[in-house]
Formats: structure tokens, C-alpha cells, sequence
């Protein structure tokens, strides 16, 4: 039988093993797809040596993942960790909720493997015998699916929407992959008016991430009713599971074939390309194909963009005000990053200005001297540059 696996959740990466095994009993009988969703879990997969076993080129959110994987698979599995089983459960329903058609084939989610509440949950009646089999394979309890919850309210003609989201206290919450604020409770809901997001309830509202949300003086609009949301920890956060305690680890995969696979594209002689990473390091992957220099703005994107560039041995020119959610679980950078520390509140602002006069309002461009576009960088933050730091 042809089985597809959806890996979701920064923690299960951090508990390879648990993957591994969980892929192990899978294939004996069985040929398997896997694949992973989420920035940070392709660079976890990468040190744990995954990236063999899954493919982590998948740039697509679960739900469009699940959908290509019903064409060539008898059977599609979701395998997350959430933080605590209620928002596993809740995860798993969002997802079920975007696939156009769930019952196409079946479809079982596997939750929190390795812990003692860990579950089965079968989103279809045609996963039912499937589920029965994976019980006794994976030692886990089968649950029914939960109710379907009115997460989401739109009123006055579409003006103003509501959406609920089931979280935890401490956690950031994101649009759009922007942090617009902070849960101070373990309910939270984002309200919307004319699709401009005016406030939280349950949370402490993040104004430069609303700002970059709407694209400042743009004033972009977004349908919160369909936006991408979730929620992510900050690097302080505990454990979620004590349960999953394999070792994880240690080396990094900087290996010539990941090199090769990552960093193919061809540049016009003598010159490098230069990238423009500006509150979005989720879309490094996608970007760095050839890349010589990432210049990253924002304290959050510079410190998940320079870890994971680092795997590739590429530097990165960060610009940073001080304005950290602590969104990455580890902070390196490859020699020969440059990270300019400029007064708080400056970064977003500064970001904008490098994009046009660096840039030409485009993301990528080609250098011939990469050390002189580091000084016309400095050059041009000027009185906003408090610090510089060198690796």
C-alpha cells in the first residue's frame, strides 16, 4: 500500500527518532511519501540526517500537502505534536477544514507519538480499518474526531470578522507568518474590521506587526477569515513533552550534495547574488537557490534566516532594532555575517529604504563587490547604527 505522511510541528524534528521509528514500521509493509511542512522542522530534519527519508522542498501549507498527496497514495496520514492535545486536536480540524474534498481518501491523524495521550484520529469513515491497524502498529489510542467549532464570525456584510484561536499564555500569534501579538491567555481572538486587524482579545497587540501585516503606507488589506494563522512558542518556552526524550542530533548537514540540491542556479560571472529577506526567513528555502549574501530585516527573521543559511555556509547582513519575539530555538550565522544593531523601531523603515536604493524594489539582485555593498549598507544607516556585530 502506497502511504502518505504529512510531518508538521517543529517538536517532532526535535525528536528524530520518534520519526524515524514511526517511518520504520510504516515502510515494512508498506512503500511511503513523506514530506514536511515548516521552515524550522526542514532545518531540524536536516541536522537529524532526515532529509533522505523526507522531502523538505515541500513549500506548501498541510492542508494543499494532503491534497497532493491523495492523487498518488492509498492512504494519507498527518503527523503532529501539538502542545497540548487540545491544540493538536484543534490543528488537525483547521487543516481538515481546507481540503476541498477530505474524504477523497483516508485520511488518519497521528498525534503526539511518544506520549502517553498520544491519539489516532481517523477524519473519515474510509480510515477506520486503517486506524484499527496503525493502533496496535504505534501502541496509540484511537479518538474520534472532534466537533467542528465556529472559530470564525463575520458580520456586517463581511466588514468586521472575528476569529478565535485555542492557544496557551506566552505564545506568539501570526498572520500571514508575521507576529501581531501575544496570548496572555489560553483563548484568543483576532478581531478585523474592512480587513485591517484593530485588536486582540485575550492578548497583547504587537503594533509594528500589524503594520507590516498591512505593508505600512500600503495599507493592504487582509481576509482574516481566510489568512493563515497560528501559533508558535518563543524559544524560552518549556518542553512541550517530557515523553520524547531520544537523543537528538548534534552534527549539521553541510554536506556537497545538499549543496548541490539547494544551491544550483547559475550566476552571471564575477558577480554574486544578494538576497532581500524582509520579515519572511519561512521563505529562505524557497529564496536561497545561488545565493552568495542574504540581507535580513528584522530581529526575529535575521536570527531564523541566519540559522538556517547558516547550514548552507551563507552569510547574512542583519539588521536588527532590539524587537525580538525569541521565535528561533537556536541563533547561529555563518562566518563572515554582519549584523547591524540599529536603534529600536528602525529596522522596518530601514528595510524599506534598502529596497529601493539597494534593490530597485525587487528581492534579489548581483554584486560584482560584496564588501563595498556591506559599507554602502552601513553608510546609509548613518544615525540609526548603534552597534555592529561581526561572526
Amino acid at each position: 500500500m502506497q502511504i502518505g505522511i504529512v510531518i508538521h510541528n517543529l517538536q517532532l524534528m526535535d525528536s528524530p527518532q520518534t520519526v524515524k521509528d514511526i517511518l520504520t514500521l510504516l515502510s515494512r509493509e508498506n512503500c511511503i511519501n513523506a514530506c514536511l511542512c515548516g521552515t524550522m522542522g526542514k532545518v531540524a530534519a536536516i541536522d537529524a540526517g532526515l532529509e533522505s527519508l523526507i522531502d523538505i522542498e515541500q513549500f506548501q501549507k498541510p492542508s494543499a500537502c494532503i491534497e497532493s498527496l491523495f492523487g498518488s497514495n492509498d492512504l494519507v496520514c498527518l503527523l503532529n505534536h501539538g502542545r497540548e492535545l487540545q491544540t493538536g486536536r484543534t490543528f488537525g480540524r483547521i487543516v481538515v477544514s481546507h481540503i476541498q474534498n477530505p474524504d477523497e481518501k483516508p485520511l488518519i491523524q497521528i498525534e503526539r507519538p511518544g506520549c502517553l495521550d498520544g491519539e489516532l484520529i481517523s477524519w473519515n469513515q474510509a480510515a477506520d480499518p486503517h486506524a484499527k491497524k496503525l493502533s496496535g502498529l504505534l501502541n496509540l489510542k484511537i479518538s474520534p474526531p472532534p466537533l467542528p467549532a465556529n472559530t470564525i464570525e463575520v458580520s456586517n456584510q463581511g466588514k468586521r470578522v472575528l476569529r478565535r484561536i485555542s492557544t496557551f499564555p506566552g505564545a506568539n500569534i501570526m498572520v500571514e507568518g508575521i507576529v501581531v501579538g501575544k496570548a496572555t491567555s489560553s483563548e484568543v481572538a483576532l478581531v478585523s474590521e474592512n480587513g485591517f486587524l484593530t485588536s486582540m482579545e485575550g492578548g497583547i497587540i504587537k503594533d509594528q506587526g500589524i503594520e507590516i501585516l498591512h505593508k505600512h503606507r500600503e495599507r493592504v488589506p487582509v481576509d482574516l477569515s481566510r489568512a493563515w494563522v497560528k501559533t508558535t512558542a518563543s524559544r524560552k518556552s518549556p518542553t512541550v513533552c517530557k515523553s520524547l526524550t531520544e537523543d537528538k542530533s548534534e552534527g549539521r548537514a553541510k554536506t556537497s550534495f545538499l549543496k548541490k540540491r539547494f544551491l544550483q542556479e547559475k550566476i552571471p560571472e564575477g558577480k554574486v547574488k544578494v538576497i532581500l529577506i524582509d520579515h519572511c526567513a519561512e521563505r529562505s528555502f524557497e529564496m536561497m537557490e545561488g545565493t552568495g549574501l542574504a540581507i535580513t530585516i528584522g530581529d526575529d527573521t535575521t536570527e531564523l534566516a541566519g540559522n538556517i543559511l547558516s547550514r548552507f555556509g551563507i552569510p547574512v547582513l542583519g539588521i536588527m532594532d532590539g524587537d525580538c519575539d525569541e521565535l528561533a530555538t537556536a541563533v547561529s550565522y555563518a562566518p563572515g555575517s554582519l549584523i547591524l544593531h540599529l536603534k529600536l523601531g528602525k529596522d522596518d523603515e530601514f528595510g524599506r529604504k534598502l529596497q529601493q536604493d539597494i534593490f530597485s524594489g525587487e528581492h534579489a539582485a548581483f554584486f560584482e563587490d560584496i564588501e563595498s555593498l556591506k559599507l554602502r549598507i552601513i553608510n546609509i544607516a548613518d544615525n540609526s547604527l548603534e552597534s555592529i556585530s561581526e561572526y
